[in-house]
């Protein structure tokens, strides 16, 4: 199997994070994760690869920050364009307030980037970007997607993907084993997927990606 599997979306932009400014909590907080999210992926690299991807340096001139390892650099270097996985939606934007992008009829998610008023722009969303519920709950998080389960599954290194059906598109998200079977997430389920206009993010259009 190659490196570039192994990677996720969330992956691939931490360590891209990274190589701009070694500082977790920084990286963490352009991709919307928490500071304990970001350290459980370097973690889940580092398990799964034998050697770290990322140290922290107690002194020199980043006290306290967190650089790529040379096969953290390697990792980053296989990887191009958007990870695969990604979920990519092309649609509208608006200015609002606040700013949004329309991808379908009642379906529009906010965003944080400024784009032209009616353009079309394509967005990302990464599976591990999502917040999943049973039921509507009171988050932070401003766009909250009304989903059915359509399918789970549960790959060896106990990651488990859904595909949720949101209107006439299909959402990719990934959770642990855990997080499915504490939730009771199955086929048919109704489930509520949140996340932050933050982690929507502006990408190339799919016809300029490579395959």
């Amino acid at each position: 199997m190659s490196e570039e599997r192994w990677l996720t979306p969330v992956d691939v932009r931490l360590l891209r994070a990274l190589a701009r400014e070694p500082n977790l909590v920084h990286a963490a907080h352009a991709l919307g994760l928490g500071r304990d999210r970001a350290v459980y992926r370097l973690k889940r690299l580092t398990r799964l690869f034998g050697r770290p991807v990322a140290l922290g340096e107690r002194g020199g001139p980043h006290p306290g920050g967190t650089r790529l390892t040379p096969l953290g650099r390697r990792l980053l270097r296989t990887a191009s364009g958007v990870p695969p996985g990604a979920n990519l939606w092309t649609g509208t934007y608006r200015r609002g307030p606040p700013p949004t992008v329309v991808v379908g009829p009642g379906s529009s998610l906010e965003v944080s980037f400024r784009a032209r008023e009616g353009s079309q722009v394509t967005i990302e969303v990464d599976p591990e970007g999502f917040v999943v519920a049973r039921r509507p709950v009171t988050l932070s998080a401003r766009n909250a997607l009304r989903t059915t389960i359509e399918q789970v599954r549960t790959h060896p290194d106990g990651t488990v993907t859904l595909v949720a059906r949101w209107g006439e598109r299909p959402v990719r998200v990934a959770l642990t084993s855990g997080s499915v079977t504490r939730l009771g997430l199955t086929t048919g389920t109704r489930a509520y997927l949140y996340v932050k206009a933050v982690a929507v993010r502006r990408a190339p259009s799919p016809g300029s990606l490579r395959s």
